[in-house]
């Protein structure tokens, strides 16, 4: 199988409120950019329309993570509105495909029902003033995915989005390498995703593993494993998006760094787990 993807985009997490949230990642020692409002359409061919979100955002060199929030918390989107009913935390995975039509084409005829690729774009401060990133994107098994919102998509200004002054980060954290989610049948997630990624996963006892070819992995874990999977955090919900997995240089630094912040925080060999409780819903594993 093969579907054009080739990594996780990012992935978005819907919070209460974007200032707490912000205040605990800056205290873990990421920078986050400035509040961008979003604005996009709901079909093909629709113009694009303000919405009533924005996010702020993780950077990284090729992927990131979005923390979103509504605009006036007292007149929210509606479907920020219903993700928040459900939980806070992550409910957006975004892959990466350099070619859209393509990438929608071959999951159609894996099956998959898809919205069709249609534009978003949401202002953005660079150094030359605001300008307007574009995308290309494509939601994926609509109605098929209550783990959350499935979607491709490729940047079509990525010199707005990747900007070299956002992609540095005190705790030495250099790529978002992997998002984790929790079900009750791995057997029957797994192999949706396997026609979405077009590829099949490395299968262990409890959980599928999708490496992509470019960065970054999808892990699927069985429930009744999350104790070993991410120890220390309590699950939103099942299924969901719990967790997400970033790369640093320097392991024991960034340990004194959170125990110096206050964090309570799991040391196993070769990684650090922040519980999902203290970063606004999902869990955080930091990877040497």
């Amino acid at each position: 199988m093969v579907s054009g993807i080739d990594s996780v985009n990012h992935v978005g997490i819907v919070v209460h409120d974007m200032a707490a949230c912000v205040a605990a990642y800056e205290a873990m020692g990421f920078q986050l950019t400035p509040f961008s409002k979003h604005s996009g359409a709901q079909k093909p061919g629709e113009a694009v329309k303000p919405y009533a979100y924005g996010n702020r955002c993780i950077m990284f060199g090729q992927n990131y993570l979005e923390i979103i929030a509504n605009v006036d918390p007292e007149n929210p989107e509606p479907r920020m509105a219903g993700y928040l009913r459900r939980h806070q935390g992550g409910h957006i995975i975004c892959f990466n495909a350099e070619d859209m039509e393509t990438a929608d084409e071959i999951v159609r005829g894996n099956g998959l029902e898809s919205s069709g690729v249609i534009p978003l774009q949401r202002d953005i401060d660079t150094p030359d003033g605001t300008k307007t990133a574009k995308f290309e994107r494509a939601q994926f098994a609509i109605g098929e995915t209550p783990e959350g919102y499935i979607q491709a998509a490729r940047h079509l200004t990525p010199e707005y989005i990747y900007q070299p002054r956002y992609i540095t980060h005190a705790n030495d954290c250099t790529a978002l390498s992997g998002v984790f989610l929790v079900v009750d049948d791995v057997a029957g997630y797994a192999a949706r995703y396997g026609k979405i990624l077009g590829r099949e996963p490395e299968l262990s006892e409890y959980q599928a593993v999708f490496s992509l070819p470019s960065l970054s992995r999808l892990t699927i874990f069985d429930y009744q494993h999350a104790g070993h999977v991410l120890p220390g955090t309590l699950l939103s919900g099942i299924p969901s998006i719990c967790g997400v997995t970033f790369k640093t240089s320097d392991l024991a630094a960034l340990r004194e760094r959170l125990t110096g912040q206050g964090f309570q925080i799991i040391v196993e060999p070769g990684r650090i787990v922040v519980p999902a409780e203290q970063a606004s819903g999902i869990a955080l594993v930091f990877e040497g």
